[in-house]
């Protein structure tokens, strides 16, 4: 994608990182950032060559982990400051992104990344300072915890600075791609920035044959800990696995194999207490012609923007799930006749009435009819309640003598 196609707001955000990243590199020479220039020059080489050539260390998921490249450029911040370690990062950033990739990467993306990492690079080296963590000699208690909070702060910073921009650009929630994207990320910033100081430590102290002595060492360390994240990580796919099966795809709703699910676990309940609960049966009006006139993916939206009033306008513990087609089922626990009328007045209201920047055009109209029957006078069962609700919905639809008229449960 074009720069000039990205939507405004992330255009506007591209440009600002770029620029805070231009200012940093700037500012970095009169802040010593070539004061050492061969043992500059030894990390940016690196760092250039472990990006150039991918180097990471699988441990676990595709986006889990742990990459040589970081741990180069922190010990770099180790050895050199924040100031030199940001043309580390540009160089690595820069390689990275332009040389032995599959597809090539516009140049916004590019410069995206290295300002990116510069920027995260520099606020874990302002907080290494903050916390007394520059010497390397000082008490433990203070050192180790200034490194981990250093390789926070840069985990938190790199990965909220794209976490932003990819959801701005793809209109995805943020807190979703960070979490989806880039949460399972965050124990290799750990690894690699205590193995560069570990190595940094070691070669101050006893020369490069230390190196040596740290390679097995360290291998083992990395074994243990990929055997514990490839545990963790069939769990966690198991638990992904399980919540996808039961997860609507297009409006993110619970299915209606989820539906049946919780509405027997729900009736079990109600007979229990002796509390009644309403079946809603809600059906988008005219949602053909939707797809007719506008395409199929406004009738897509009109879908998700329908998903969106039913799921804000209920209560923590109500269900709203797509059932089939343009039809939704609410499962309202301790809800009588009067107050399923109530409910569903509201929801068709809120859909009327709903914001201009919702994804289905305001200006254009959707109505619902909704259709309720109430366990245990409607019925004692889940296929039951919902053929009486779904017959009353009916009804209603071909009585309503125009599809702008309010949404009435029968």
């Amino acid at each position: 994608m074009r720069f000039r196609d990205l939507p405004v707001a992330a255009r506007a955000y591209i440009a600002a990182v770029m620029c805070g990243g231009a200012v940093l590199a700037a500012i970095s020479v009169s802040r010593g950032g070539f004061s050492q220039p061969l043992m500059l020059l030894s990390f940016v080489a690196a760092s250039f060559a472990v990006h150039t050539i991918k180097v990471t260390l699988p441990v676990g998921t595709s986006y889990s982990t742990l990459s040589l490249g970081f741990a180069i450029t922190f010990a770099s911040l180790l050895v050199l400051g924040p100031a030199a370690t940001v043309w580390t990062m540009i160089v690595g950033g820069w390689a990275q992104c332009t040389i032995n990739v599959k597809t090539p990467n516009p140049w916004y993306r590019t410069a995206f990344s290295m300002s990116a990492l510069s920027l995260s690079m520099e606020m874990a080296g302002q907080t290494l300072g903050w916390t007394g963590g520059r010497n390397l000699d000082g008490p433990a208690d203070i050192v180790i915890p200034s490194i981990v909070a250093s390789a926070l702060i840069y985990f938190l910073a790199n990965s909220v600075l794209m976490a932003v921009v990819i959801g701005i650009t793809s209109r995805r929630s943020i807190v979703k791609v960070w979490d989806q994207d880039f949460l399972w990320g965050a124990p290799n910033y750990f690894i690699g920035a205590l193995a560069a100081t570990v190595a940094v430590q070691s070669v101050t102290r006893y020369g490069l044959q230390a190196i040596v002595l740290l390679v097995g060492p360290l291998y083992l360390a990395f074994r243990l800990y990929k055997a514990y994240l490839d545990r963790v990580g069939l769990h966690t796919m198991y638990e992904r696995a399980h919540a996808e099966s039961l997860t609507d795809p297009l409006t993110e709703l619970p299915n209606r194999r989820f539906l049946v699910s919780h509405a027997f676990n729900e009736l079990a309940r109600a007979r229990r207490e002796g509390y009644e609960v309403a079946f809603l049966i809600v059906d988008l009006d005219a949602f053909k012609s939707i797809n007719d006139l506008h395409g199929h993916h406004q009738g897509d939206a009109a879908l998700r923007t329908v998903a969106s009033c039913l799921r804000n306008g209920l209560r923590s513990y109500d269900v709203c799930g797509r059932y089939a087609g343009d039809e939704f089922v609410l499962i309202l626990s301790r809800c009588n006749a009067a107050l399923a009328e109530k409910r569903a007045t509201e929801l068709a209201e809120a859909l009327a009435n709903r914001p201009a920047d919702s994804e289905y055009p305001a200006d254009r109209q959707l109505t619902l009819s909704i259709g309720a029957a109430i366990f245990p006078a409607d019925g004692a069962s889940f296929e039951e309640l919902i053929a009486n609700a779904d017959s009353r919905m009916y009804a209603r639809k071909h009585r309503r003598s125009t599809a702008a008229a309010p949404a009435r449960v029968m």
